[in-house]
């Protein structure tokens, strides 16, 4: 027994001086060649170290390399695949006795990778030596020198690394710089994790992540990857089921949180036009993706201010990222990305002329079925809709199959083309059972129109403002209205008053039917008001315009520049003289609406008025009343009081017929005659004209 044991002393004493002295001993600058031939051959491309090689057994096995150099493929620009400027490899010698690896140090200094793919998809990082088709197939083992039977990583870190990715076929480039990252590998079997910090295109980045495990996916079976990223502001997680056997496949729960949307953008290499909208994006579902696109399903997306469910796909291996999906929506917003409206103090706003900008449709490409619960587009809001949305290359296309709107139903298109500079416009719209009034409230600022009908639009329009569209937009349409109102004005009422004063002149009893024709109170109920109309250059012609209602019937016809916000219509209503419209007769007045958008204002047409047989009754009202106190020798032309309401009607001064000898003697001859006094009093009731006081007050006592 004691031999035994004096000769096992013996053994460890021999072991510790060959562990102690053999690395001083043995030349290892004089195995470069045979580890760069080595590896060389392993990876499949050419690899350099520097001469500064050196391998020590005590206290740990280690082997320390500057300057390795993995080379690049053939074609590519970048000078090689991979530099690592100082690598501290630490191994355990016993273990390698059994084809298993375990490292207990293993640290990167400064290590430089260069990826990159060519426009026909060739990449440079397929790195490996070249298989026979039987050996590609078969699976990840020790005997077919895939790979060894163990590996255990211990003290893993890279320091200060850097990797840039230039994607010819995306016309793309990622750089990260700073890489520190901490890596444990206990087994192949078991998980490994990597933490650490980056800059990732100039922006402090963080990453966590567990792998499990590396030998299913060496074996082509598949794994498991969760991962928690920061870019910026911006957050990833997931939990996926990884695969490599078809290249990178990989499905799961992730959730996406961006709330400087333009800022990620960049950072992936998409450049976000300044223009309203794509501020922010939070995404969550489960994904199914490859290295070029992923599909969305069971998601919830938030996009700005808008909130959707349901499943889409994103491609970004094209020149601009492509989405298409299925989603419902509670509420369509679109108010982010349209010119803000303009504002005015009261009534109709002008007109802008500050430039739109729709470049944002340039972003990205895109094809969407949407359902909605409520649209709403600037001050116009939409009820329960389906759009299918189109995206392509700036150019929008807006199907809508089912478009409600203020209670009606109806279908419509629109396509807005940003692609030049200057973008256009096109659209049309069918729609009915609409309700007048909230609609003309929103659309027009003003609450006047009430009734249930339908209505044709289509226009198409170029300008990159309010006020450069309104000139240049050209179509058509029509609408049809029953059982309404006009609030504001009793037509029927207007041409009673006027009626008044055909078969005995009061101008009292004239200015008060006038004025309450018109006013918040008074409307004119119809059973059909409908028009059709065209427009050219922004000028709307309405060649006829018809409204029937009780005991009032009207025809007319008009224009409305939309450009100048001016209105000027000209209408022949027609009703009877007695309220209840039994036991009168007809009467037919011109009635023209003019003024703005903001004021518009209604009236009796003077100019029609004198091309009617109105004229001639008022001509004959009033030489009634003269040859009742005047001799027909003493009357001539220039004191015809019918001349003179006809002068005064169609803004030509009266003559008062005084000689020069007379007008500055006879005090008489200046004052008004009592005829010319009743004459000024109609036309100011029949024209809404409003005296002072002191002249009321003469006008009624005249001496």
């Amino acid at each position: 027994m004691s031999r035994i044991l004096f000769l096992l002393v013996a053994l460890i004493g021999i072991a510790l001086s060959i562990l102690l002295f053999l690395p001083g001993l043995i030349p290892v600058a004089a195995f470069k060649d045979r580890i760069e031939t080595a590896a060389t051959n392993s990876v499949g491309r050419e690899v350099t170290i520097g001469n500064d090689l050196s391998f020590r057994i005590f206290p740990r096995t280690a082997f320390h390399v500057k300057d390795l150099t993995i080379a690049n493929e053939e074609g590519f620009d970048a000078p090689y695949l991979l530099r690592v400027e100082e690598a501290d490899i630490g191994v355990k010698l016993l273990p390698l006795l059994s084809e298993s690896v375990e490292i207990d140090r293993f640290v990167l200094t400064r290590p430089d990778i260069k990826l990159a793919r060519k426009q026909n998809g060739e990449i440079n990082w397929a790195i490996g030596a070249e298989q026979t088709a039987e050996q590609s197939d078969a699976p990840a083992t020790a005997e077919n020198g895939n790979t060894l039977r163990e590996l255990k990583l211990g003290d893993v870190r890279i320091v200060e690394g850097s990797a840039i990715f230039n994607d010819d076929a995306a016309n793309q480039k990622y750089s990260a710089e700073d890489i520190n990252l901490t890596i444990v590998l206990n087994s192949l079997k078991e998980p490994l994790e990597a933490r650490g910090n980056l800059v990732f295109q100039d922006t402090p980045s963080t990453i966590d992540m567990v792998l499990t495990s590396l030998a299913d996916l060496m074996a082509e079976e598949p794994g498991n990857l969760k991962l928690n990223l920061t870019i910026g502001d911006a957050t990833a997680g997931a939990d996926l089921t990884i695969a490599t056997k078809n290249g990178i496949e990989y499905s799961g729960p992730a959730t996406i949180d961006a709330p400087d949307l333009p800022a990620l953008a960049a950072l992936m290499g998409t450049e976000l036009a300044d223009a309203p909208g794509f501020d922010k994006l939070a995404v969550k579902g489960n994904i199914d993706g490859t290295a070029n696109a992923v599909r969305l399903g069971d998601a919830t997306i938030n996009f700005d201010d808008i909130t959707a469910n349901g499943a889409m796909t994103l491609d970004w291996s094209g020149p601009r990222p492509k989405a298409d999906g299925v989603l419902s929506t509670e509420t369509l917003d679109l108010r982010p990305y349209m010119p803000p409206p303009a504002t005015s103090a009261e009534g109709f706003p002008e007109w802008s002329d500050a430039k739109m900008d729709f470049s944002s449709l340039r972003n990205m490409d895109a094809v969407f079925d949407i359902t909605t619960n409520a649209i709403y587009v600037n001050n116009l809001v939409m009820g329960e809709s389906r759009i299918k949305l189109m995206v392509d290359a700036g150019r929008m296309t807006a199907e809508i199959p089912e478009l409600s709107m203020y209670g009606g139903q109806g279908s419509g298109r629109f396509v807005l083309n940003a692609r030049s500079a200057t973008p256009s416009f096109a659209g049309n719209f069918d729609m009915n059972a609409v309700k007048a009034q909230p609609l003309s409230k929103d659309l027009l600022r003003h609450d006047n129109l009430l009734g249930l009908g339908s209505f044709k639009f289509n226009f198409n329009a170029t300008g990159a403002s309010q006020a450069a569209i309104m000139n240049s937009i050209d179509g058509s349409g029509g609408f049809d209205l029953a059982n309404g109102a006009l609030k504001g004005v009793n037509i029927a009422g207007l041409v009673r008053a006027v009626g008044e004063f055909q078969e005995g002149f009061n101008p009292a009893a004239l200015q008060r039917a006038v004025t309450q024709a018109r006013g918040p109170s008074q409307q004119t109920d119809f059973s059909e008001f409908l028009s059709d109309f065209s427009i050219t250059d922004g000028l709307v012609n309405a060649p006829t315009i018809t409204l029937n209602g009780p005991h009032l019937n009207m025809t007319g016809k008009g224009t409305i520049n939309l450009a100048q916000q001016t209105i000027d219509l000209r209408l022949v209503p027609k009703a009877n003289s007695k309220l209840n419209g039994e036991g009168g007769r007809t009467i037919s007045i011109p009635v023209r609406v003019g003024g703005t958008f903001s004021k518009p204002t209604i009236g009796v047409d003077a100019e029609s008025l004198a091309r009617t047989g109105i004229q001639k009754g008022i001509q004959d009202l009033f030489n009634r009343g003269n040859n009742d106190e005047a001799s027909e020798e003493g009357e001539t032309e220039e004191s015809d009081p019918a001349k003179s309401i006809i002068d005064g009607l169609f803004g030509r001064p009266a003559d008062n017929g005084s000689s020069d000898d007379n007008s500055n003697t006879d005090e008489s001859a200046t004052a008004p005659s009592t005829e010319e006094q009743l004459i000024n009093e109609g036309l100011n009731a029949l024209f809404g004209k409003r005296k002072n006081t002191e002249t009321e007050e003469q006008e009624s006592d005249p001496q």
